[in-house]
């Protein structure tokens, strides 16, 4: 009997998947493990398996199809079994997502067609009087006044209602000037500025034909400013956890911030020493991020503290010490995590974080490689950014933001020297970390940053 296949939850925050590829086609024979597709989910791009023996009959969800866990996404069963009443059923209950339609510039049918009712139940009077006084005089030959009836009407379809009486300012002096709506819209069609237009109207009011008769007298003056056109953009799965992940820390995590300034010249002393011992060896070179990382995990292993969970009835204090790696990507962020990096090199921090950094980019991390860490550390500074604050990856108790190394004057023994600093923010959850705790880590971490060879030998 012919069974649906649905979308799985491929990782633990995953609402909905898109189907990026199907590596099986229609008439393929499938088994369970095997896989079908490739699903793009809030993280990665993951792998869908079969779950039963048969032939796929069916695929419900093309490519590029976006569909919540648990929705119908192909239908696997016997070669030949007639499967049209369970596509009809499945087909059913598969939600439909509406692209927008809609190119830039353009107005959806939907809003011409309320603009239309509107005014049309406004009542035949209303009308009348809007024409009337947005053509300004009747009478005038729409092809003297250099406008087709096409135009004039498409500049008419613009006025609201209630702008007939609405001032503006010159572009130039700020000076109040009252215009007819026509001849608002005609003026920023053509990039005249009203101000430097007579109006003939009553009041000194602006009207279409003034408006034209400044522009054949050759005194036009183009308005500076671009008019650049609004994108609407796609909210993807991955965008959305994100969203939904950092409203909820800052909302339920009283977060507070510790920052220090560290004297980060012995660190880069020491990275350029041992990147040139590396480079002898013809190894990979270690960078300031992989000496931070395991600075980290020396002082999360003296201050536990930090290295513990919020849950509701106990705190958690964690005996692994897992440190996250912000990797920004493509569409949003994600943090792939070094698992017990007390217990490693710096050397194998260094090309375990690139090894997983470039998956990361390919979106082919596992779940397990994302989720489940203890601590974060966010680094910006090779955006030249001196300090920040980061928010706490839930359900870690602190994030670690880091800054630029800076070049800057600096006192050491009574004298002032050229020096290298480096600013860090330390993110607390409260309800897991005092004060005096947080200060505690970071004078660790100031300790083993500014007295650094024993993170080549711890």
């Amino acid at each position: 009997m012919a069974k649906i296949a649905e979308m799985t939850q491929l990782s633990p925050t995953m609402a909905e998947g898109k189907i990026v590829r199907w590596l099986k086609q229609k008439g393929d024979p499938v088994s369970p493990g095997e896989i079908i597709a490739e699903v793009e989910t809030d993280k990665a791009v993951m792998e869908m398996e079969a779950f039963e023996t048969g032939i796929l009959l069916e695929i419900l969800a093309p490519e590029g199809t976006l569909l919540p866990v648990g929705a119908p996404v192909a239908i696997i069963g016997k070669q030949g079994e007639d499967v049209s009443a369970l596509v009809e059923t499945a087909k059913k209950s598969i939600p439909v997502k509406k692209e927008s339609s809609v190119t830039q510039g353009q107005i959806p049918t939907s809003t011409q067609n309320a603009t239309s009712q509107s005014s049309t139940t406004s009542g035949a009077n209303t009308v009348k009087n809007l024409t009337t006084k947005a053509s300004d005089a009747s009478s005038q030959n729409t092809e003297s006044n250099g406008l087709t009836t096409h135009e004039e009407r498409s500049l008419k379809t613009q006025i609201p209602f209630d702008s007939e009486d609405s001032p503006i300012r010159s572009a130039r002096g700020g000076r109040s000037i009252k215009a007819s709506p026509l001849a608002k819209n005609l003026a920023l069609q053509k990039g005249v500025d009203l101000g430097e237009v007579i109006g003939s109207g009553p009041g000194g009011r602006i009207i279409k034909r003034d408006l034209l008769a400044y522009q054949e007298s050759g005194s036009v003056k183009k308005s500076t400013f671009v008019k650049r056109q609004d994108r609407k953009l796609e909210i993807t799965g991955m965008r959305k956890t994100i969203a939904s992940r950092l409203a909820h820390s800052t909302s339920t995590i009283p977060h507070f911030y510790l920052t220090l300034e560290l004297d980060a010249t012995p660190l880069d002393t020491l990275r350029n020493s041992y990147n040139k011992d590396l480079k002898l060896e013809g190894s990979s070179k270690i960078s300031l991020n992989d000496l931070i990382i395991k600075a980290c995990s020396l002082s999360l292993k003296e201050v536990p503290e930090v290295n513990s969970s919020w849950r509701e009835d106990h705190i958690l204090e964690h005996g692994r010490i897992d440190i996250g790696v912000a990797v920004s990507i493509e569409g949003g962020l994600i943090t792939p995590y070094i698992r017990n990096a007390d217990q490693k090199s710096v050397s194998e921090i260094g090309r375990e974080i690139k090894e997983l950094a470039s998956r990361a980019r390919e979106r082919k991390l596992k779940p397990a490689e994302y989720t489940d860490g203890t601590f974060t550390v966010s680094n910006l500074g090779m955006f030249g950014i001196s300090s920040f604050t980061a928010v706490i990856n839930e359900p870690e108790a602190a994030i670690l933001a880091v800054g630029a190394l800076v070049e800057k004057p600096v006192l050491k023994e009574g004298s002032i020297v050229v020096g290298k600093t480096l600013n860090v923010t330390l993110s607390c959850d409260h309800r897991v970390v005092d004060g005096a705790t947080g200060a505690r880590f970071l004078s660790s971490f100031r300790d083993y940053t500014e007295y650094p060879l024993r993170l080549l030998t711890g």
